[in-house]
């Protein structure tokens, strides 16, 4: 029995009624074929004629909770022959329809966040209850209703469902439940003849087709689109576990088995039923195929529908199986349609494919990405013309009621069109969805699988499932079934592995504690009465894993092949002679809490690596050189040379005191750089003393006879005519290596020295056999000196005397400290482009004069990361300076300074807290107001400027 209200036009109850009152009440829910609708919802009743109601403008119907009740808008009332009657449909979607959205744009927000922004701009009185879907929304929302703002979202793959809490006479609260799917996966099965009244089958075959041209975003030409992104260099095997074959070169994808079924005859073979389908913001090739394989799965079949009678009916949206077994219907599905009369308690459901309305009609050219994910049932339970055949050959065995053993055909199975059996599960139940353990025989042998009670409905689904097999055909049994107490005295004994030239053999002993693999010899003179009788046979121990327990600590210890003190485990290489050196180790100080391990030696990794914690790299080698290239941690790239230094190669721009001579300064350059870029001091004291023996570290030096000198490492020159200019040689290079600095300056050199070196200019010779990124961390200042002389420069003559030199730069650099801070560096690292000024500019948002109060900095990574430009305190960390901002950052520094980092994409410090010159602090973006991702930078003597004024131009106090 249900309660059923009346209410006025201020929603206001009038009287309330039980159902069993009426003459005639029905309720029909249907979700709609079309994801672009919200769900139709309406309700038709009839009672005898009561003044008080004759003029009611709403009707509620208790749903499901005790003050939870559908509410109806009255479209008609009619008064006839003593009998009242109303037509009504769900009130939301009209009421919705009446709040007006100004302007919501939302960018990668949560559901959750942009319904209630929504609701809040709308201003209605509706409230978001359960909200399921965690994709997130990029879209506009533009002088439109609430309902269509709904029916947008739900294209993005959502359905919503709305309600009313009635407390006393009156309406205490609208809900709006937004879900993933209305309703849910269910157990219940319902078999005709039992729970099934009727079942009514029926097909649509229009506008089948079996293979799919998937085409995506096109590429920005002037005012128009040029060439779609296609997939046809993408991939697709079954052996790799993708759903279909799609070779590389082809720009379609095709369902073999229904081209064969629905695809157009010629020439004695089936043609694919091929057509486009376009979505407009699908920009990789791999996303476009998996998108347009979601299409295919659904329209390369019939549609299917049951219209059905039952008692006891599952909620709307639920999924549920369906079964005829005389005529081979089993089928899990949808119920799409509940039509529910609550005078006698009667439900009718549609279940399938909602076949009503324009089904019939549908098309697919065109076909845009807002259209939402199908319902992934209606893609997997399909065969030809009928969703699933599958044979109850159930035969009466092991289980007390029987049906505990299910014999399978290769059909049911999938995996040929045979009807012989292909194998036999055992299960513990009678009923697949009933069960939790199974059993599995087939020309593989036995196997064991197992799931939770109800997540398996039919054999298909025990078939996939995950097993481990446990004995096969020829007799190999897996130990892992074994399940015993204690095992003692195991000796695994054998002929593993048969040395080559010799009669030794290899074995592998579990004794006394200690596992070890043994040497034995080959021989039959063995007598076993002599208690010593292993020794006749056992050779040397090739190695060993020994373990120790300690009670005190509860902790197994021990060490692999080699025993090395102080670890838990150790895995070490033996030198043969007593000596090992370690490969892996665990120290003896990890803990559950905190874990660790160290590795040795060089290693080589073939695929990519997930970083999900912080990541320290020094001296970093990339191909042979030394350089950091398309690293990610956490997935955020980190940039060549980190942007610490603004991309100076390590010096920021600071000199210690004790370093006042501007040729002390320069040498001082080429010095901060070298220890920035990994190299030794002593390596570092070895360029300073070869720089002095070329041209004293300056860029306009005369060398003899006219020809400059070029820096301490570029010195490729010619005689004055020209005729041969080793400028142009050099400044040519410097293009090659991407050097865009000033080609006279020691930056632009210390550049092209670390590209030049390791890419050709550095030839190891066998006098001094150190390979460019050995000589970086060599520790004997003659050594690396004459090393640079010989391999990078390869003069006629030595140089014995640039090691002196070498020995007095290091003398009075070495005791120095780079100094922190002072002035300011760049806020990311290098190639950095300056894409708009500060002052005067058209606003590139609304096209209007505006004041730029900074400047906007790219270098080609939309989410590097930004850098603390100098010491000091963070004043302002978040989105609620200013609405422009986004995403803002200001750090206040010692001199009274102020910069500003804006439209980060995330922040990574907090108010109050203090950072270090080139430190990062967050990740480029684009929040707030922009074009695209950018850094806004700033310089301020204000925390709160209160003029322009007050707004310093960022190249006064950085070189860009």
């Amino acid at each position: 029995m249900s309660n059923i209200l009346f209410l006025d036009k201020m929603q206001q109850v009038i009287k309330s009624y039980d159902s069993n009152e009426f003459m005639e009440c029905v309720q029909t829910k249907e979700i709609t074929t079309n994801a672009s609708e919200l769900m139709n919802d309406t309700l038709s009743a009839s009672l005898p004629f009561d003044e008080t109601i004759k003029d009611a403008s709403y009707i509620a119907v208790n749903d499901t909770k005790e003050q939870e009740f559908s509410l109806y808008r009255i479209l008609t009332a009619k008064d006839e022959d003593n009998l009242l009657s109303f037509e009504a449909i769900n009130f939301a979607v009209d009421e919705l329809d009446n709040f007006i959205i100004k302007d919501i744009r939302p960018k990668n927000r949560s559901f959750s966040y942009v319904i209630n922004q929504l609701l809040s701009d709308s201003g209605c009185d509706w409230v978001l209850g359960v909200c399921e879907p965690i994709k997130t929304v990029s879209s506009t929302f533009y002088y439109t209703s609430m309902r269509e703002a709904l029916k947008a979202l739900q294209e993005l793959g959502s359905e919503f469902t709305f309600s009313i809490e009635i407390t006393g006479n009156k309406i205490t609260k609208k809900i709006i439940n937004c879900y993933n799917q209305i309703g849910k996966i269910t157990n219940k099965r319902f078999e005709y003849g039992e729970e099934v009244l009727k079942i009514v089958h029926q097909q649509d075959r229009t506008n089948i087709v079996t293979a799919l041209i998937g085409r995506g975003k096109g590429e920005e030409v002037g005012d128009g689109y040029g060439r779609r992104i296609e997939f046809s260099d993408v991939e697709w095997k079954k052996s790799n576990g993708k759903p279909l074959d799609k070779p590389k070169g082809q720009n379609w994808i095709e369902y073999p088995e229904m081209t064969k079924e629905y695809g157009i005859p010629s020439n004695g073979k089936m043609l694919p039923r091929k057509t486009v389908v376009v979505f407009d913001d699908v920009e990789d090739a791999g996303e476009l195929l998996q998108k347009t394989y979601d299409q295919l799965a659904y329209y390369c079949r019939p549609l299917v529908q049951f219209s059905t009678e039952i008692l006891g009916s599952d909620s709307i949206g639920n999924t549920v199986s369906i079964h005829r077994g005389e005529r081979n219907y089993h089928y899990q599905t949808r119920v799409f349609k509940v039509v529910t009369d609550h005078v006698n308690g009667r439900v009718q459901a549609s279940l399938g494919d909602n076949l009503s309305g324009n089904s019939i009609n549908r098309q697919l050219s065109q076909v845009q990405s807002n259209i939402s994910d199908l319902d992934s049932n209606k893609m997997t339970w399909y065969d030809s013309t009928e969703i699933g055949k599958y044979q109850d050959d159930i035969m009466r065995g092991a289980g007390a009621n029987g049906g505990s053993i299910y014999m399978v055909n290769g059909i049911e199975a999938g995996v040929s069109q045979s009807r012989e059996t292909y194998e036999q599960v055992f299960m513990d139940s009678p009923k697949i969805q009933d069960s939790q353990y199974f059993m599995i025989q087939n020309n593989a042998g036995i196997s064991f699988k197992q799931c939770q009670k109800g997540q398996w409905t039919t054999i298909q689904d025990v078939h996939n499932g995950a097993s481990t097999t446990a004995w096969t055909l020829d007799g190999t049994f897996n130990a892992s079934f074994i399940a015993a107490g204690i095992l003692a005295g195991v000796l695994i004994q054998g002929v593993v592995v048969k040395s080559i030239g010799n009669n030794s053999f290899f074995q592998s002993v579990l004794s006394n504690g200690a596992f070890s693999i043994e040497q034995y010899k080959e021989t039959n003179n063995v007598d076993y009465k002599n208690p010593d009788w292993q020794k006749d046979i056992h050779g040397g121990k090739v190695g060993e894993f020994i373990g120790t327990y300690d009670g005190n600590t509860r902790k197994a210890n021990g060490s692999a092949l080699i025993n090395y003190p102080g670890y838990i485990l150790s895995i070490n290489q033996d030198n043969g002679k007593g000596s090992s050196t370690p490969v892996f180790q665990i120290p003896s100080n990890s803990t559950f809490d905190n874990p660790m391990y160290k590795l040795f030696g060089k290693g080589t990794i073939y695929d990519d690596i997930e970083i999900k914690g912080n990541l320290t790299v020094n001296n970093l080698k990339v191909n042979g050189r030394l350089e950091t290239q398309e690293l990610y941690v956490n997935g955020v790239k980190i940039d060549t040379n980190g942007g610490g230094s603004g991309g100076s190669g390590g010096w920021n721009g600071q000199y210690p005191p004790e370093v006042t001579s501007d040729r002390d300064k320069r040498y001082w350059q080429i010095w901060a750089m070298a220890i920035g870029a990994g190299f030794s001091k002593q390596a570092a004291a070895a360029l300073l003393g070869n720089a002095q023996g070329e041209s004293d570290a300056n860029p306009t030096a005369d060398e003899s006879n006219g020809a400059p000198g070029f820096g301490y490492g570029v010195w490729q020159w010619t005689d004055s005519s020209g005729a041969s200019s080793g400028r142009v040689y050099m400044i040519n290079l410097m293009t090659r290596a991407g050097v865009t600095d000033n080609p006279d300056t020691i930056t632009a050199q210390f550049k092209l020295l670390m590209w030049h070196s390791p890419n050709g200019q550095w030839i190891a010779t066998s006098s001094y056999p150190y390979s460019w990124t050995q000589f970086m961390t060599l520790t004997d200042i003659n050594t690396a000196t004459q090393a640079f002389v010989a391999n990078f420069e390869r003069p006629l003559t030595g140089h014995p005397e640039r090691s002196t030199w070498a020995q007095e730069w290091y003398d009075k650099f070495v005791n120095l400290e780079i100094p922190s801070g002072g002035s300011y560096i760049a806020p990311i690292a290098s190639p950095i482009t300056v894409t708009s000024e500060m002052g005067w500019r058209t606003s590139p948002i609304n096209g209007s004069q505006e004041f730029h109060n900074a400047i906007d900095l790219v270098n080609g990574n939309p989410t590097t990361p930004i850098l603390a430009s100098g010491d000091g305190q963070v004043v302002q960390a978040g989105s609620n300076y200013y609405d422009w901002y986004g995403n803002y950052t200001v750090i206040k520094h010692a001199d009274g300074l102020y910069t500003g980092y804006a439209h980060q994409s995330r922040i990574d410090v907090s108010v109050g807290q203090n950072v270090k010159q080139g430190q990062q602090i967050g990740l480029m973006g684009a929040t707030g107001p922009v074009t695209g991702p950018h850094l806004h930078f700033q310089f301020m003597d204000e925390y709160w400027p209160s003029s322009n004024a007050h707004f310093k131009n960022p190249r006064d106090y950085i070189k860009f």
